[in-house]
């Protein structure tokens, strides 16, 4: 029997709750984290004018966060939702990585 070492995404109500938590409580960077995850998610499924709709709240988020220095900007988690985040987290990442999303709006 061959072991799978495969960990198992939150359900998309999980993400979508967490999100709104984060907004509630005004952690902007962990609120653009959830969005950014409920956009890539969302779009995997075909989901796309949500995903637009997450992929525009997390630019706004992102412009919004502290971005002069490396500290700033460095990803301190590796995953939100079952999503990779990439290594630098800013606007110009997030606009890159969901760029059919947002062009296509």
């Amino acid at each position: 029997m061959v072991e799978e070492d495969v960990a198992q995404r939150p359900s998309l109500s999980e993400v979508r709750k967490q999100y709104e938590e984060e907004r509630f409580y005004q952690d902007d960077r962990a609120a653009a984290e959830y969005a950014f995850a409920l956009a890539v998610r969302l779009r995997e499924i075909g989901l796309i004018d949500e995903a637009r709709r997450f992929a525009a709240e997390c630019v706004h988020l992102t412009e919004a966060l502290p971005s002069s220095t490396l500290d700033d900007v460095v990803s301190t988690r590796q995953s939100v939702g079952g999503v990779a985040l990439p290594d630098h987290f800013h606007d110009g990442v997030v606009r890159a990585r969901l760029a059919d999303l947002l062009n296509a709006a």
